[in-house]
């Protein structure tokens, strides 16, 4: 399956979580409506890069929480192989308890939705999706196996597009929500307004 493209509605899913507090759930698309969403795969439990990536992005749900956001993390591996690596401490490669969703997707067919799975190898890219409010993918960013990302620019994003729905402007390259009024009025005489300033 193709990558979903930015502007296209995100692929529907139905998994298997670990909660936080280390109860089993199903979630699918539609419990999050109303609410923005990131959604990140990563590659395989008890490995190298992949729980740098995790402690800190699932450390970050409740900031995310604070701007209508939620996040839910996973791989192909099974919601006990993530309850197991739970348990392993931190220090020693381990996740520890997460703050947020860790989905299961053994059959790989929610990687698969969204473009992700590597063939023949099921096991998913280091595949990141914010989805609005309205369930419409705004980015998507893919990283091969052994580079993980950055939860600055995750959240840099998230605010970039909430305030771009709020306002009805664009959003220049390097804003930040510090400078938030910052934007350029999408019109071809007032765009002049930033650029005048900045250039």
């Amino acid at each position: 399956m193709p990558i979903p493209q930015p502007g296209s509605p995100a692929p529907d899913f139905e998994v298997t979580v670990l909660t936080p507090d280390m109860t089993f759930a199903k979630r699918k698309l539609a419990d999050y409506k109303g609410k923005y969403l990131v959604v990140m795969f990563y590659p395989l439990d008890f490995t190298f890069v992949c729980p740098s990536e995790i402690i800190k992005f699932t450390d970050a749900a409740e900031q995310l929480r604070k701007l209508n956001c939620e996040i839910i993390v996973g791989s192909c591996d099974s919601e006990f192989s993530h309850y197991a690596w739970c348990l392993q401490d931190r220090k020693e490669g381990g996740i520890g308890i997460c703050k947020c969703d860790l989905f299961a997707n053994k059959s790989c067919k929610m990687a698969e939705d969204y473009g992700v799975l590597i063939p023949g190898e099921g096991i998913p890219l280091r595949g990141l999706f914010i989805i609005s409010d309205k369930g419409v993918v705004r980015s998507v960013t893919v990283n091969d196996l052994p580079v993980g990302r950055s939860l600055e620019e995750c959240f840099r994003l998230v605010q970039a597009f909430q305030y771009s729905d709020k306002t009805g402007t664009v959003i220049p390259c390097g804003w930040t929500p510090e400078h938030k009024e910052d934007t350029i009025n999408p019109d071809p005489e007032k765009k002049k307004e930033y650029f005048k300033k900045h250039f």
